[in-house]
């Protein structure tokens, strides 16, 4: 969107930001805002979640390396907020569009056609030769052709190779993938009917691969600052992960008795301790000496077992 101001009033608001000895922050730019692109999260959730992203990328590269047998690169570009509205209108065909749904608002993941092709007959196992001993690779087929169908479920596994890991990492869910083969199946986000948002959070990656560089989009519904404050808070009562494999000691507890001191002093083998009647086989799990469980005493193949059937909530510490 073109910058309606001019040059004074953007110094005049230049001068307005000053930092905290009053000097003039000169070197900042001041840009109008496009309020055709919506703005849902804030600036501080944008960064974390493109800090997320990054720190995913090795997971993500596993996940497409399982499917994909070549060299390739990815690196994330950016995460910023878009509209869906008029998203894929006027587009033509050969295209590679994938449509799934996520809580029943649509969601897409796009690709450049001819890269995509290359990837796809890699995972087929169709090599790339050579080219006069270049690095170049010979391209064996129409870049604008369209996809075969046994090429589709191909695709259609590379994309999802790269949506999965990413869905459970954004915490979004992911149901009826399908690769679009004319316009009508994109679809638009309105296909969700009386609960229709046209907010999208656009994720683009860079994949490097045959010497070739490509750009997957993927189009994400359903982002508000707040889920993603409330996802981090629920992240943040989790244990550190180097912490994760320390062994606690877990006790399942029928009853307790109290004796006199002198009754424990002079406690010799084939004594007797009583016990309150059992009248179930409910037990609580203790770790340490707080309760963290009910349970009921089961058997698992040849061993005794515990079946949890409660987990209290824990113990608010007193300020």
């Amino acid at each position: 969107m073109p910058n309606q101001l001019n040059p004074e009033e953007v110094q005049a608001i230049a001068d307005a930001m000053t930092d905290k000895n009053g000097a003039p922050s000169h070197s900042l730019d001041v840009t109008e805002r496009d309020f055709a692109v919506p703005k849902r999260l804030s600036l501080e959730v944008i960064k974390k979640l493109d800090a997320t992203l990054r720190i995913s990328i090795p997971r993500l590269k596993r996940s497409l390396q399982a499917v994909l047998p070549t060299e390739f690169q990815l690196e994330p570009t950016s995460v910023r907020e878009m509209t869906g509205i008029g998203l894929f209108e006027g587009i033509s065909q050969p295209f590679v569009i994938a449509r799934f749904e996520s809580l029943g608002a649509p969601g897409w993941v796009s690709w450049t056609q001819e890269p995509a092709l290359e990837c796809v007959e890699a995972a087929l196992g169709m090599a790339h030769a050579q080219v006069d001993g270049n690095d170049k690779k010979e391209t064996r087929h129409d870049p604008n052709r369209e996809f075969s169908n046994i090429e589709r479920k191909v695709l259609g596994r590379l994309i999802e190779a790269i949506i999965s890991p990413l869905s459970q990492i954004f915490n979004f869910e992911v149901d009826g993938m399908l690769v679009a083969e004319k316009p009508d199946d994109i679809g638009s986000w309105e296909d969700a009917g009386s609960e229709s948002d046209d907010h999208r959070l656009c994720v683009d990656l860079e994949l490097v691969a045959f010497g070739r560089t490509s750009t997957l989009t993927l189009y994400l519904p359903g982002f508000h600052s707040k889920d993603v404050e409330e996802e981090e808070e629920e992240l943040a009562s989790e244990p550190p992960h180097h912490l994760e494999s320390i062994p606690v000691e877990m006790r399942a507890l029928f009853d307790s008795v109290e004796v006199p001191l002198k009754q424990l002093l002079d406690l010799e083998v084939g004594d007797i301790l009583p016990l309150s009647p059992i009248r179930s086989t409910h037990l609580t799990v203790n770790v340490g000496h707080e309760p963290v469980a009910r349970g009921q005493l089961g058997r698992n193949f040849e061993r005794l077992a515990v079946r949890v059937l409660e987990v209290f909530d824990p113990p608010k510490s007193e300020i």
